[in-house]
């Protein structure tokens, strides 16, 4: 099934297509009202972790989508891994002690860590936003929006949202100057490691939330 565009969609209103939607999605269903002769005996209901791994899924296509354009379809250029080991961006990656990997995987550790590090990530796409055609501005809103609408979802999961690192606007205006210097192929591979480093991160989440 083809994915539906979320361009004209607020961020929240995604999360009501997703419920909409869901069953596109190969994922377990949770029944309810069996034998008891309910109208709605028959109905799917979803949990929010299946809700979040169909979000996260959402936004990693559109992540692909928009390096394959940047790329012109080059391979080559999506797969640049001596580009990619040149990055001295100060993006958000995950460790060991972030609890995201199986060998000492602990949920609440995760679920920190990926809500604090999306967050980190939103300065970096609003960069990549200003550096696009119009068209590739669309899917890079919409993995914005859709990044958004999933920290808000993480956000019910932990208890205790003081413990969630919210970037300095400070720091990010700072960052912000940085990523603009850049001109021509710099600027091109940086939008690159941005979109590959958030693929990267969403994927080792996206594996963690599945176990």
């Amino acid at each position: 099934m083809k994915f539906l565009c979320t361009k004209a969609l607020h961020p929240l209103a995604f999360l009501g297509l997703l419920l909409v939607t869901a069953s596109a999605f190969p994922n377990p269903k949770v029944q309810r009202g069996e034998g008891t002769g309910d109208t709605t005996a028959n109905k799917p209901t979803y949990t929010s972790a299946q809700i979040t791994e169909n979000l996260m899924t959402f936004i990693l296509r559109r992540i692909l989508d928009l390096r394959t354009e940047l790329c012109d379809n080059d391979e080559d250029c999506l797969e640049n891994e001596e580009a990619l080991s040149e990055n001295n961006l100060n993006l958000p990656t995950m460790l060991e002690k972030d609890g995201c990997f199986q060998a000492g995987y602990n949920r609440h550790s995760c679920l920190l860590k990926t809500t604090s590090g999306l967050l980190e990530f939103q300065i970096y796409l609003e960069y990549i936003q200003n550096h696009l055609s119009d068209d590739q501005k669309d899917i890079a809103r919409d993995i914005q929006s859709n990044s958004k609408s999933l920290v808000e979802i993480l956000k019910q999961e932990i208890k205790n949202p003081n413990e969630i690192v919210f970037p300095s606007p400070t720091a990010n205006a700072s960052l912000m100057k940085k990523l603009e210097s850049q001109h021509g192929w710099q600027k091109t591979m940086t939008m690159q490691l941005i979109l590959r480093s958030l693929q990267d991160f969403l994927q080792y989440a996206l594996r963690a939330f599945r176990n």
